[in-house]
């Protein structure tokens, strides 16, 4: 990959087009390499998983003259922010603004700004029923129908080791972000492709090895 993604920057550069290119390299999710017991990204578990280490990506972007070198944004953004951004380097509007999350982050990136962006990111995952909602310093996870969820305090819990969900002196800020979380989805949710009714399975620890013996793959099986 990295030897590919090199190939289209130098033929950029040969064909005198770098610098009026915006390239993006980004991921879909993150990946657990023995982080929390688990070797695999949010679906390597059942109950599927939210941990940091799962849904943290890679997200790079170069334009040079335009977006500063060796620079890392701090702000709180998700995927939902890249189609307001683009159109908004692109100087295009967003006739879908009302209807779709997300917000521009392009002045941060074009400017160089240390802006923390919003305060309060929500993701959304394909894994099922598992919905979560992130603040830079705290993290609720929500599991439908029946649980288990969690509550992490990520500033002084970074590994979320110590699910805080049944400590009463959180029941506030916990009914908040549950309200949050809610309000956000009823929102946004096409009703008609809402994954909370979607029986999605856990692979990763839990069947993998069997499969593996016969050379089948779990996306090739019968339904």
């Amino acid at each position: 990959m990295d030897n590919g993604i090199g190939q289209i920057m130098d033929e950029l550069e040969r064909m005198g087009t770098l610098q009026d290119t915006l390239v993006i390299f980004s991921g879909d999710n993150g990946m657990n390499m023995g982080h929390h017991g688990i070797w695999g990204k949010g679906n390597g578990t059942f109950p599927l998983n939210m941990y940091d280490t799962s849904v943290k990506i890679p997200f790079i972007m170069s334009w040079p003259g335009h977006i500063r070198a060796n620079w890392t944004a701090n702000g709180l953004h998700s995927h939902y922010d890249v189609f307001p951004t683009i159109l908004d380097i692109a100087g295009v509007e967003n006739p879908l603004s009302a209807q779709l999350p997300g917000h521009s982050f392009a002045g941060n990136v074009l400017n160089g700004d240390d802006d923390d962006g919003d305060e309060t990111v929500v993701v959304y995952d394909e894994y099922g029923p598992v919905r979560m909602i992130r603040s830079r310093e705290w993290k609720y996870v929500h599991r439908y129908p029946y649980g288990p969820h969690e509550l992490y305090h990520l500033t002084e819990d970074p590994d979320e080791t110590r699910n805080l969900v049944d400590e009463p002196s959180q029941a506030t800020r916990l009914a908040s972000m549950r309200a949050q979380l809610r309000n956000w989805f009823a929102r946004y949710v096409n009703p008609a492709r809402d994954a909370v009714y979607e029986g999605v399975n856990g692979f990763g620890q839990n069947g993998m090895t069997g499969l593996e013996s016969n050379g089948d793959c779990p996306w090739e099986q019968p339904k």
